[in-house]
């Protein structure tokens, strides 16, 4: 993106401001940081999503115009990235100072002493301005190993067009003796999915509702919404035995299996990506998407739906509660770093709160500090050739993560989603009972707790 000369010289003021308070209250011990730092390189790697892209072609560059310290980003995909880092943990690499972690390596990289705490690198008063929630899961027994980057809970996202339009509404009222309205509880919504599959809108036939849903992390994070939702624990509170065989976990299996048969073609395969587009193809109703991904259905390059699409917490279960999954990203510093002190300035740097909004005006992934959900740059943003704000989503945003919950954050939640997953997998296709599946799932994780 282009940036006019007083937009450089306002970042350029910014960039000194957040050193010099850096300068002033980071001491960290581990490594050994360069004295001139025109001399420093720091390596880092990123998710490839836009919250490393906007870093790797925007703000390091800024970095280094302001300070010369040159700061290379290296883009790796999620699998990728811990395969990685924890290759060069096993090894106390020195190759790289800053890694982009998916919150829930936090415990497993944590636990195991590679993360350099940062609970220095930014004030209390300053800490403060962090949403609660994105602070707690950039914490590992009591020490801030990484400083949030982007939080985005999953919720429901609606189309606005087709809920408003006359003729929808009045087939829905004669078919349901309701008013058509964005769903707030399980109930309401899987009514609706039931009525719009298979429905023509704008020349789209319909599928009632999409998610992630492929094998791998993918159904196990769409999975977790409505579990939440449906008050099922998938372990006990220290983490030493497996639940999912609860009644009410296995109520949430039942519901989530049963809207499976009402997703597109293919569906057990959907990624990320794939909601996005059936989303931006208006070829569905309603999906379980992150917050943040709205931004790619307002695209008029790739988008025929502009504007449309509007989001909602996660409807409610049978006993009241609405909670969904929690995704979020942090920036954390190699204990194995030879620039430690460096590298913690940049982290710190990046996350001032000039920089959460520039990111998040930038594509960046939703903010993590509080001030940026009434910051004007973002709340007053309209959609160019569109009325619609750009930033529509905050409000619900911001109530979401009041009640979003993490995955189950232990340091073996890893290896915990890739079995959950299997069974998963398997119950989506048929392959295996609600029951049998989460039976089997507690066993396998049982045995990896014993071990």
């Amino acid at each position: 993106m282009q940036k006019s000369n007083s937009r450089c010289a306002a970042r350029r003021a910014t960039v000194g401001i957040a050193l010099a308070s850096a300068l002033a209250m980071t001491g960290c011990a581990a490594g050994t940081a360069q004295s001139n730092s025109d001399q420093v390189t720091l390596n880092t790697i990123f998710l490839p999503a836009t919250w490393g892209t906007v870093v790797k072609d925007q703000l390091a560059p800024l970095y280094e115009e302001e300070t010369g310290v040159k700061v290379n980003v290296e883009l790796i995909g999620r699998d990728a990235i811990h395969e990685k880092v924890a290759t060069l943990f096993a090894g106390q690499d020195s190759s790289y100072d800053i890694f982009n972690l998916d919150y829930n390596w936090i415990p497993e990289f944590g636990e195991g002493g590679h993360l350099v705490p940062l609970d220095d690198a930014i004030t209390a008063d300053d800490k403060s301005d962090f949403l609660p929630l994105a602070l707690d899961v950039s914490t590992w027994e009591g020490q801030l190993l990484g400083i949030p980057q982007t939080i985005h809970p999953a919720v429901l996202w609606y189309n606005s067009a087709l809920y408003s339009d006359a003729a929808t509404q009045a087939d829905y009222l004669a078919a349901t003796g309701e008013e058509l309205a964005a769903p707030t509880t399980m109930d309401e919504w899987f009514e609706q999915v039931k009525f719009f599959d298979g429905r023509t809108f704008n020349g789209q036939e319909l599928s009632g509702w999409a998610a992630q849903a492929a094998k791998g992390f993918g159904n196990v994070h769409t999975w977790l919404s409505f579990a939440y939702s449906y008050d099922c624990e998938p372990f006990n509170a220290d983490f030493t035995q497996s639940t999912l065989s609860t009644p009410e976990c296995i109520e949430a299996t039942e519901r989530w299996a049963e809207m499976m048969e009402y997703m597109p073609a293919g569906a057990n395969e959907f990624t990320y990506d794939n909601v996005t587009t059936a989303a931006q193809q208006g070829t569905i109703a309603t999906a379980v998407q992150w917050s943040w991904g709205q931004f790619a259905t307002d695209d008029p390059a790739s988008s025929q739906t502009v504007g449309q699409w509007e989001i909602v917490e996660m409807p409610e279960g049978p006993r009241g509660t609405s909670a969904g999954h929690l995704a979020a990203w942090v920036i954390s510093v190699s204990k194995y770093s030879q620039n430690v002190d460096e590298a913690v300035k940049f982290a710190a740097w990046l996350e001032t709160k000039k920089n959460d909004v520039f990111q998040a005006s930038n594509g960046g992934g939703d903010p993590v500090r509080a001030s940026s959900y009434s910051d004007p740059e973002l709340t007053e943003q309209t959609l160019e050739g569109n009325d619609a704000l750009r930033f529509r989503r905050l409000p619900t945003v911001l109530a979401a993560m009041e009640s979003a919950k993490e995955r189950p954050f232990f340091p073996g939640e890893e290896i915990w989603e890739t079995t959950l997953s299997t069974e998963l997998s398997a119950i989506s296709l048929g392959e295996r009972s609600v029951e049998e599946g989460l039976a089997r799932a507690d066993e396998a994780q049982n045995r990896n707790l014993s071990q």
